[in-house]
């Protein structure tokens, strides 16, 4: 089998197997394997440099999304399969390997300290309290939903200290305040609107009662 190379946009260097095109590799990646342009190939040595090509874009993929936030280990993980499973030339590694080579990256970003699933759910609950008041129910749903592991979630929760009746009564005066509590079908709309972000009857009661006292 014959590989030949040729320079494609950028750092790409599109790869052809017997004339037929194959895969789109790094340029540095492709100057660093080893193998000339019209080199002859065993079935071995072809599938080693695309898995090392494939496993190097996904890293580089991992990097560029961990430099704008932080992400929880599943959440990045599922990312980076969904991503790779897009790209026809990494379709042929299947989807079981796909999501080994996604965990193994994990595992390597966890050694180098670029992924942290502790340090995710702090800033996560963090965002999540100041953007949309959630109560500590409804923090540790989302914190479940994208995935971090259940005794960091416990560990996090713990040092949260917010007051629900308060958080309930900050809504009412700033996302609520238009609405119209006289109106039994309005007062419906935003306890439900209240439960759904976490917070229990008696707490949302209160909060009311309180409320509509001060107003």
């Amino acid at each position: 089998m014959k590989l030949t190379a040729k320079a494609g946009k950028g750092e790409k260097i599109h790869l052809s197997l017997d004339g037929e095109y194959i895969a789109t590799v790094n340029a540095d990646y492709w100057f660093t394997c080893g193998i000339k342009s019209g080199s002859e190939v065993t079935p071995q040595q072809l599938e080693e440099l695309l898995a090392e090509s494939a496993r190097r874009k996904m890293m580089n993929k991992a990097l560029d999304l961990l430099s704008m936030r932080d992400y929880s280990r599943r959440e990045l993980s599922d990312k980076l399969v969904t991503k790779a499973w897009e790209k026809k030339e990494q379709k042929d590694m299947g989807l079981g390997s796909l999501k080994q080579q996604a965990s193994d990256i994990c595992d390597r970003l966890e050694e180098l300290g670029l992924l942290n699933e502790e340090r995710f759910a702090r800033s996560y609950v963090d965002e999540l309290i100041r953007r949309k008041h959630l109560s500590k129910s409804g923090l540790k749903t989302a914190l479940i939903q994208k995935g971090v592991q259940r005794d960091i979630i416990e560990t996090v929760l713990e040092e949260v200290d917010i007051d629900p009746v308060e958080q309930v009564r900050e809504l009412l005066a700033t996302k609520f305040k238009n609405r119209d509590f006289s109106d039994e079908k309005q007062k419906t709309r935003t306890v439900n609107a209240l439960l759904r972000l976490g917070y229990r009857y008696n707490e949302i009661h209160a909060a009311m009662g309180e409320w509509l006292e001060d107003e």
